[in-house]
């Protein structure tokens, strides 16, 4: 065997020739004819009959977005026999690729064909394909669950694009040609393993049994210095096939017949030893805090492209527009805490539908979480969501018994796996390994020591404290000492009050003037001071250096008929238009007073 239809030693390769031989009964019957994997005088892939089920299948704009297998059965209860045949054929095809589970017999693949199967009254034929040595799976992506809606929505809407093309038995011929259809046709679906799955099952001879494009990604990053000649970019984020292709050419002439995640090639393009389709070992779990000002959100978008890349982060700007991306293709979202933030909005809630007569219904509608949770699951690749101000919510209230699942010796897969009830839609639940939870906590608004015990327990805690080394070439740039400045300030604010109520230097970064100084200082650190000494302001003047440079206090005068001798006096602090010269040397080495 050589180029890509080798998948190692072991049982896979020992069974790939029954699968292989399943997927091209269905490439020749199905694909490029309307008929049946397992019928030989029936048309069940027929365009109408696809159009159908896809319909069937599509979940409802609004209410549940169920990706399960209860969902795809209780849409297709009242269809056409024909159509039953047809989901249990497509079932069985997204169900070829994935290995099973740790401990698993293939049978759970047949049940379930043959559960959709029955449902049409007929019995299941006996076939070669339905056997254990065709169900045994190609993946050796460990951990890569698939939910039902995902691929099955994928295969689908496929196969009703690829039905309407005239030539589409021609184009079938150059595994090229189709490959170039499917990246015209199907840009950005989010089932992307099913689409690896797909080339390699329908041209194992060209296209790599890799389910996880990142991995995909990685090969070309890594080894693309090999080729002799650049291959022109896929564009977006379609893993570059014909980059692949070439670099097993030019491996094969050294190593003869490989797989890619052999133990002696993976770290020619996966030098960190991270496992196929994750990436580098970053917590599931993870809050950043920190007072105001210390760089929260742009570590946030940092760690999001470290933990979905699986690299070191590029550059700042590069960050930026990374994070970008990922937030478009649906692996990274994010949202806010707040006082009055639910359980509804995010794991699941009810929601009132209409129906065609009168009143409505309430139907279980899915939250942030159990949305980006099947996300994850069905792609492979790393999910992250961020919950910024996590400690402005009642934590409990809104994570409800799914705070249990946080933990990563009870994610999906893991050694103590645990799936809780949806309380609404009555689902059994689990989180999945690939979807990591990023929280961002201002210190100023409440203390660690004030977080619910139970979430603590659960996450990694990282702080993200003020430092004053980042605002060298700011303050080159100013001609202030804002390193200086800020070291003062904090200094002064953590005798008064805590660590948790400093300033960070995420106020200065941006400083290239003077006046960019002055603006700073006058709009976000003068009013941060007074709202942490609640209009103190003797104590934001004392923060500030003790005098009168930044903060200066007028006596109000008693109105008319009251008596001007009494002992009380009363003032007015304001913040000066203009700040003097050498007011901010005065902030770091104050004047000792005459």
């Amino acid at each position: 065997l050589r180029m890509a239809r080798w998948t190692g030693e072991g049982p896979n390769q020992e069974y790939l020739e029954d699968i292989l031989s399943a997927a091209d009964a269905w490439r020749e019957r199905c694909l490029l004819k309307d008929g049946s994997v397992f019928l030989d005088d029936e048309e069940l892939w027929s365009r109408e009959n696809v159009q159908e089920l896809r319909e069937a299948c599509q979940p409802p704009r609004h209410g549940t977005r169920d990706t399960s297998w209860s969902f795809l059965k209780q849409h297709l209860q009242d269809k056409r026999p024909e159509i039953l045949r047809l989901a249990a054929e497509a079932v069985w095809l997204t169900d070829l690729y994935p290995t099973t589970r740790a401990g698993e017999a293939p049978s759970w693949k047949r049940n379930r064909f043959k559960e959709l199967w029955e449902s049409s009254s007929p019995p299941p034929p006996e076939s070669k394909h339905l056997s254990d040595r065709a169900l045994q799976g190609v993946s050796n992506v460990p951990g890569q669950h698939w939910v039902v809606q995902h691929p099955l929505q994928f295969l689908l809407v496929m196969s009703d694009r690829w039905k309407a093309v005239p030539r589409r038995v021609e184009i079938a011929k150059d595994p090229w040609r189709f490959v170039d259809w499917l990246n015209e046709t199907m840009p950005r679906n989010p089932s992307r393993p099913m689409r690896n799955a797909l080339l390699y099952l329908l041209y194992p001879d060209v296209f790599e049994p890799i389910g996880s494009s990142e991995d995909k990604r990685k090969i070309v990053t890594s080894l693309k210095h090999r080729l002799s000649e650049p291959i022109a970019d896929t564009g977006g984020s379609l893993p570059n096939d014909r980059a692949i292709h070439e670099i097993r050419k030019v491996l094969e002439r050294e190593h003869g017949r490989f797989d890619f995640f052999d133990e002696n090639i993976q770290p020619l393009w996966n030098p960190d030893g991270t496992a196929p389709g994750t990436t580098s070992p970053q917590p599931l779990n993870l809050i950043l805090y920190g007072p105001p000002g210390t760089g929260k959100t742009f570590n946030t978008a940092r760690r999001c492209v470290e933990i979905c890349d699986g690299a070191s982060a590029p550059e700042a700007e590069r960050i930026r527009e990374r994070y970008r991306e990922l937030v478009e293709a649906g692996q990274v979202e994010f949202i806010t805490f707040h006082e009055s933030y639910g359980y509804e909005e995010f794991v699941e809630g009810l929601r009132p539908e209409t129906g065609t007569g009168a009143g409505f219904r309430l139907e279980p509608t899915d939250g942030v979480l159990k949305r980006i949770a099947e996300r994850a699951r069905g792609s492979g690749q790393p999910h992250v969501l961020i919950i910024d101000e996590i400690n402005r919510a009642n934590v409990s209230k809104v994570m409800g018994e799914l705070i249990t699942l946080l933990e990563e010796d009870k994610r999906e897969g893991a050694a103590n796996e645990v799936a809780v009830t949806l309380p609404h839609s009555r689902e059994a639940f689990t989180l999945p390994a690939n979807l990591h939870i990023l929280g961002t906590m201002n210190t100023a608004d409440r203390s660690i020591a004030l977080l619910d015990t139970a979430l603590r327990r659960r996450f990694r805690f990282e702080e993200l404290a003020p430092d004053p080394d980042l605002l060298e070439d700011a303050s080159k740039a100013t001609g202030v000492d804002l390193s200086g400045v800020l070291r003062a300030m904090n200094e002064r604010l953590e005798w008064l009050l805590d660590r948790d109520h400093l300033i960070g230097h995420a106020w200065f970064m941006t400083a290239r003037t003077n006046a960019d100084v002055d603006d700073a200082m006058r709009r976000k650190i003068i009013p941060l001071l007074a709202e942490y000494f609640y209009e103190v302001w003797t104590k934001v003047q004392a923060v500030l250096g003790g005098g009168d440079d930044f903060v200066e206090r007028h006596r109000l005068s008693p109105p008319p008929g009251l008596d001007d001798d009494t002992d009380e006096q009363r003032q007015r602090w304001t913040v000066r238009d203009r700040f003097p010269e050498g007011a901010y040397d005065r902030l770091i080495k104050p004047q000792a007073s005459e």
